[in-house]
C-alpha cells in the first residue's frame, strides 16, 4: 500500500478513467492521499490565458471532479496546461508521491519516434510507476 498516490488521467473513455481511478484507489494505504493529474497541452503559454483556455481547463476539472463523485473517492485534482509527462512528474515530485498510476494506449507512429507519455514518465518518474496497459 502506497501514502500518496498521483494518479495520471488522459483523454481517454470516461470507462478507462473510472478503471484508472478505481486501480489507484486499491493501491492507496489507509489514510492516504490521491491525487488526480491531468494536462491539457496546445493551450497559449501566455501567463494570462485566454476565455477558450480557461474553458478547456474548467471542462477538465469538472469531468474529474464528476467522476469521483460518481466513485465516493476523495482526491485533490490538478489541472494543469502543458507537457503531460512533465506535468505528471513535477505532480509527483511535489506531492512526494510513492506510486504513480497512468494508462498506456496502442503505440502510433509518434510514439516511436518521439516516445510515449508513460515512456517519459516511466525514465523520470521519482517513484514506482503502475502502467494499466490497453487490452487489444
Amino acid at each position: 500500500m502506497f501514502a500518496t498516490v498521483v494518479c495520471a488521467i488522459g483523454r481517454g473513455s470516461r470507462q478507462r478513467m473510472l478503471q484508472l481511478i478505481e486501480t489507484a484507489r486499491a493501491q492507496l494505504a489507509h489514510n492516504g492521499s490521491l491525487h488526480l493529474v491531468h494536462a491539457v497541452e496546445g493551450l497559449p503559454s501566455s501567463a494570462s490565458p485566454d476565455d477558450w483556455a480557461i474553458e478547456v481547463m474548467a471542462a477538465a476539472e469538472t469531468r474529474l471532479s464528476e467522476a469521483l463523485r460518481s466513485t465516493d473517492t476523495p482526491a485533490s485534482i490538478h489541472v494543469r496546461a502543458g507537457n503531460p509527462s512533465q506535468i505528471i512528474v513535477a505532480i509527483a515530485k511535489v506531492t512526494a508521491a510513492d506510486l504513480i498510476v497512468i494508462a498506456s494506449h496502442r503505440d502510433d507512429v509518434l510514439d516511436r519516434v518521439f516516445g510515449s507519455v508513460v515512456d517519459h514518465v516511466v525514465q523520470r518518474a521519482p517513484c514506482s510507476v503502475l502502467v494499466l496497459r490497453t487490452t487489444r
